[in-house]
């Protein structure tokens, strides 16, 4: 009788663990992201002030894409996990010719963010990687993103218009209606951080990182019928 007590015990803790377990899990969301530019990205996710930026994934470093004649010919996708109170963050640049954009389109736990003027906002920085050096077109490192965004004054995007427009036309795997969104002017030599106008959780209504790992009612009554069945187990041996 004993032993299976014990292992009843056992299987309700486990399960009661389990509850909980998947409380905590519940701060991490899926993205899949699907993005171009022209010219040049970067994307990153990472906390408010960017002390702590992840990357992502970029498109090609040279003038020519992987599939088709231009960079922004062919879209990319990434897919990646992130935290309920991280942001999304995607570095821009050009070639140096004329004044270009980038476009995507972000499935976040079911929900759909597209690359809209009302959702995104940015920041400038200085030395375009592109025209620094054309040979490597490295991105910005990640203590220069960060010194940038810690405590800027982010801006308003501007749309140029809807996938689709000329010059390049529509891109595939991106919804029709996300927006190409401008980058900082060519003339000045400079690259555009965009970044989403809220976290991660917000976008998708997900809850936040403070309430994430409290487990649900119904894992607390599981914890709670644990403890009562051990008591009670425990003045049944007593008898």
């Amino acid at each position: 009788m004993k032993v299976l007590a014990k292992r009843v015990m056992l299987g309700a803790i486990a399960s009661a663990s389990l509850l909980t377990v998947g409380a905590v899990e519940a701060n991490a969301a899926d993205i899949k992201a699907t993005v171009t530019a022209d010219n040049f990205y970067g994307l990153f996710y990472g906390n408010e002030d960017g002390s702590n930026l992840n990357f992502v994934g970029r498109n090609e470093t040279g003038d020519g894409g992987s599939s088709g004649g231009y960079n922004w010919s062919k879209a990319e996708s990434w897919d990646f996990e992130v935290n309920n109170d991280d942001y999304l963050y995607l570095v821009a640049w050009d070639d140096g010719r004329v004044a270009e954009s980038w476009i995507g389109e972000f499935e976040i736990a079911g929900k759909t963010l597209l690359s809209g003027a009302d959702d995104w906002e940015y920041i400038v920085g200085d030395d375009n990687p592109y025209l620094t050096d054309k040979s490597t077109n490295l991105l910005p490192g990640s203590d220069e993103l960060t010194s940038l965004i810690d405590g800027a004054e982010w801006q308003d995007t501007v749309s140029i218009g809807k996938n689709g427009i000329n010059p390049w036309k529509t891109i595939d795997g991106v919804d029709q209606e996300s927006d190409w969104l401008k980058t900082a002017s060519h003339t000045e030599g400079k690259y555009t951080i965009f970044r989403t106008g809220t976290t991660v959780g917000d976008l998708a209504d997900l809850p936040d990182e403070d309430t994430a790992d409290v487990p649900e009612p119904a894992s607390m009554l599981g914890l709670l019928a644990v403890g009562a069945m051990v008591t009670t187990m425990k003045r049944k041996f007593k008898a």
